[in-house]
């Protein structure tokens, strides 16, 4: 994967010295003017953002980019973001950029093309069959009977949702990443306003009470995958599993609180 190679123009590679002023009337300034060499010494102040963002979701997508390809796109987010944002809305640049950052990245991995053909033809496997077995037993079905299915020894089975489980992680990432939707109506994200903030106020609510109908297990891998950052191997060794283990259960996770939060975003 190609790397892109960010220049501000007027920037030298040295290091820009702090800002002296409140970013926030820089913000203002730049705004009213328009002068390059405000927005680089924002671009400069606010490129923790980027850093930050990118370093966090490395734990997530580090076989797909580097930390410096996430870097590189999050870096160019921040600038769309501050030809975007607009000081009189009421919301913080920090708040905004963070979303932007984290959405463009997020859209760099899915173009990436990132699980092999043969992953995703087995995931759309695995799903037909769970569908049946679930219309035949009116019910979840186990592990042992999703391997019967489909003609699986159990470590086979393990081993193909341990695979999979990179592409819940993203779906998850992504729809969290997606403009808030209410009763059908879509609040653009170039103008967020006082609406948009009580909106995702709720969408935390409603995630963290999809998070409290977890297992306690569940909750457990949850904290530790994206919380605590740890490898799926680390926290196999914590609960005394499987790595192929943990990737099951991460999936299984995911598909609740994804299924949860879809049905509050389509109201």
């Amino acid at each position: 994967m190609a790397t892109e190679t960010l220049e501000l123009e007027g920037q030298q590679p040295a290091a820009a010295a702090p800002l002296q002023d409140d970013p926030e009337l820089l913000m203002r300034r730049y705004k009213e003017t328009g002068d390059l060499e405000l927005r680089n010494r924002l671009v400069m102040h606010y490129s923790y953002i980027a850093k930050s963002v990118a370093v966090k979701m490395s734990s997530t997508f580090h076989k797909y980019a580097t930390v410096e390809e996430m870097v590189n796109h999050g870096a160019i987010a921040l600038i769309d973001s501050l030809e975007r944002f607009d000081p009189d809305q009421g919301v913080k640049f920090s708040t905004y950029a963070f979303t932007k950052v984290r959405g463009a990245i997020i859209d760099y991995v899915r173009k990436q093309d990132w699980l092999p053909r043969r992953v995703r033809q087995t995931d759309i496997m695995i799903n037909k069959a769970e569908e049946q077995l679930m219309s035949e037993l009116g019910r979840p079905p186990t592990r042992e009977e999703m391997a019967n299915r489909l003609g699986m020894t159990l470590a086979k089975y393990d081993k193909c949702i341990f695979e999979m489980s990179g592409e819940s992680m993203y779906s998850f990432e992504a729809l969290l990443a997606a403009p808030v939707q209410m009763n059908h109506v879509r609040f653009q994200e170039d103008s967020p306003g006082p609406e948009e903030q009580i909106d995702e106020q709720e969408l935390r609510r409603e995630l963290a009470q999809a998070i409290d109908a977890l297992s306690e297990q569940e909750r457990t891998v949850l904290s530790l995958y994206y919380h605590e950052e740890l490898t799926m191997k680390e926290i196999g060794q914590v609960i005394g599993v499987s790595e192929q283990r943990i990737g099951q259960i991460n999936r299984k996770l995911i598909k609740k609180l994804r299924a949860r939060m879809m049905g509050y975003m389509k109201g």
